[in-house]
Order: C-alpha cells, then structure tokens, then sequence
C-alpha cells in the first residue's frame, strides 16, 4: 500500500497529497494547478518544476538558423 503524505505549495500554500512519492516526482496543486517536483522526503518539500518550454532541447542549443 502506497503512503500518503502532505506537502505545502511554494506558490499558493495549499496542501498537496503525494501518493507514494519519490525526488524527482512531479505533481499539480489542486488550489492553483501549478506543476510542482518532489525536492526532499523526509520531509516532504516541493518546489516549482522546470518548464519544458522554456529551454531548448540540447540539439536545439547550438542551432544556427539557414541563411544566417
């Protein structure tokens, strides 16, 4: 059986339930949908998740665009 444990959200203070968690585990908030990933267990801590968008992917890093 999976445990149960609570967390604080950075952005809004809402409490967030984490079923079985592990660092690294993303979960959304229920209050204000932000997507936050497991920093530590013991105790259980939250922070923002990096947002794919927002950097390139490696191959894209050193792409020069055609024509430049």
């Amino acid at each position: 059986m999976e445990t149960l444990e609570v967390a604080k959200c950075p952005v809004c203070g809402g409490l967030v339930e984490v079923a079985g968690p592990w660092v690294g585990l993303e979960v959304e908030c229920p209050e204000c949908t932000e997507i936050l990933r497991v920093v530590s267990l013991h105790p259980l801590k939250l922070y923002y998740a990096f947002d794919p968008d927002e950097e390139p992917l490696p191959e894209e890093e050193h792409r020069v665009p055609r024509g430049e």
